[in-house]
């Protein structure tokens, strides 16, 4: 097995994080940095922009994320994501995603493409980074805690991290030391998933 394959296979969800790493968050934020440098985007845009909270603000981060939360979700909801969240403030730190509206709005393509080339370019970091973590032997798990620009809720958490107001906040990557075991992974068909055509 190539040793790409073998981490692709080994980047699993983890929500027992803890921080029990000699890594350095200048390591870990170096390799994060090296990473979001050669992720592709549409027409090289370079949308996409990541900030890398460590420590202290790491758990201010989510005490803010768990109190606006709280009035958010109910009942059973409530009671599974609360501990995920308590969870992630026992990792090293997290990885906030976001774009940046204003080079969205540059993007050299028609209006109608710029939402799917966006997300195209999410969706690269966010995996290369999760990959680049496994890597480094470290777990985490993709949230998306009431995000969004139009809901006003990442302008409280801009603030409390002094980021620009038109950075568009798509997700949060707690992550740390591995502190669990994952159940097996369950999977549908291959030939469900992908389809061989041609000689």
């Amino acid at each position: 097995m190539s040793a790409f394959l073998e981490l692709v296979k080994n980047r699993r969800t983890q929500y027992a994080i803890g921080n029990n790493t000699e890594l350095s968050n200048e390591e870990i934020a170096t390799r994060i940095t090296d990473i979001v440098r050669d992720v592709p985007t549409a027409s090289n845009s370079q949308t996409t922009r990541v900030a890398v909270v460590f420590g202290d603000k790491h758990v201010q981060l989510w005490d803010h994320i768990l109190d606006v939360q709280k009035d958010v979700l109910e009942g059973p909801m409530w009671d599974m994501m609360s501990g995920v969240m308590e969870g992630a403030k026992a990792g090293v730190g997290t990885v906030l995603f976001f774009e940046d509206l204003d080079a969205v709005e540059a993007m050299p393509t028609s209006p109608s493409r710029v939402e799917v080339y966006k997300q195209n370019n999410q969706a690269n970091t966010q995996y290369a980074v999760w990959l680049g973590l496994t890597d480094l032997g470290l777990g985490g798990s993709l949230q998306h805690m009431n995000v969004g620009y139009e809901q006003g809720f990442d302008k409280s958490v801009k603030e409390l991290l002094g980021l620009p107001e038109r950075w568009e906040l798509q997700a949060q990557m707690p992550f740390g030391s591995i502190e669990g075991e994952n159940a097996p992974k369950e999977y549908i068909a291959d030939s469900e998933r992908v389809v061989v055509l041609g000689n």
